[in-house]
């Protein structure tokens, strides 16, 4: 791996899986002890939550399972990084911002759990899986989707890719789109709430009272937002909180994103998460060197 411009970003919520975390429980006493402190926090057995199909997917449940896992991928090797890459710039889809900002010191472990915490029990109040759905349409080649094709209850959640964007809403409503709308693959996403839309809006709205008092600090290192690309770096620390609350109800911007990150000349992306998701986003024109930091045995190779 070269001394060059990396870029690291932070799967988000649905990369979910019962056995993530088990090759690091066997090798390292330190993150037993992350998990049996992750539990403290969160009132139950993470590891028993983790491992039972019923709550595998549910927001409150599966944020913070993929925030701890990354979190364990990140102490194993963020000094290295540091020491191996002359600049770094971050980001992470949904849930993986916050991934980004325990990466950039935000806050510490601790602290950003029970902030993961409040966000996924405020995204809970609307979280239905029978009553909501997410599809990730893979559109056909060539074809330019016009985003006022979205409305009237259909809403677009993520711009993923030039090819890939994610819409939310109503089932019956979305299902009836994807009926009228012969525009791609619809790939239906494990998730449990209409995530990053104008639904969200009261999850928003308790997640910021919940975390009013939650002190972030003030970090050094280029992290690029989902809403509106704004760059953590040259904002407040005290604009955190709301940035975040802004972020639960707004569309994620993330082939913008990935631009913005090129823009800067970066050599080598990192993918840090339980599943290999973002990687498959970057443009065919990017011919840099791809990892993803999933398991042991990445890391290890790398």
């Amino acid at each position: 791996m070269s001394n060059k411009n990396l870029s690291l970003l932070f799967t988000g919520q649905g990369a979910q899986f019962a056995e993530m975390g088990a090759d690091f429980l066997e090798k390292y006493d330190w993150v037993k002890e992350r998990y049996s402190q992750s539990s403290k926090i969160l009132g139950y057995d993470l590891l028993e939550a983790q491992s039972d199909p019923s709550l595998l997917n549910l927001t409150q449940y599966s944020q913070p399972m993929i925030f701890v896992f990354s979190s364990i991928v990140i102490d194993l090797c963020k000094d290295y990084l540091h020491e191996h890459f002359s600049k770094i710039t971050l980001a992470g889809h949904s849930l993986g911002e916050y991934c980004a900002l325990y990466f950039a010191g935000a806050l510490d472990f601790e602290e950003m759990l029970e902030v993961v915490k409040c966000r996924g029990d405020s995204m809970s109040i609307v979280s239905d899986p029978d009553k909501y759905l997410m599809y990730a349409i893979l559109k056909k080649e060539d074809l330019r989707i016009d985003e006022t094709l979205f409305g009237d209850g259909v809403y677009l959640a993520n711009l993923n890719s030039d090819r890939q964007v994610v819409i939310c809403g109503l089932k019956d409503i979305v299902n009836k789109f994807k009926e009228q709308n012969p525009i791609g693959k619809f790939i239906p996403l494990n998730v449990s709430a209409p995530f990053h839309s104008e639904l969200m809006k009261d999850s928003a709205r308790l997640f910021s009272e919940k975390i009013k008092n939650n002190l972030f600090k003030k970090i050094n290192i280029d992290l690029i937002s989902n809403h509106k690309l704004v760059n953590y770096k040259n904002i407040s620390e005290k604009e955190y909180s709301n940035q975040l609350s802004l972020q639960i109800h707004s569309p994620v911007m993330w082939s913008e994103t990935i631009k913005t990150i090129l823009s800067e000349d970066i050599n080598t992306f990192i993918e840090i998460g339980p599943k290999k998701t973002l990687l498959n986003f970057l443009p065919k024109y990017f011919h840099g060197e791809k990892y993803s930091f999933c398991s042991i045995e990445d890391i290890v190779n790398v």
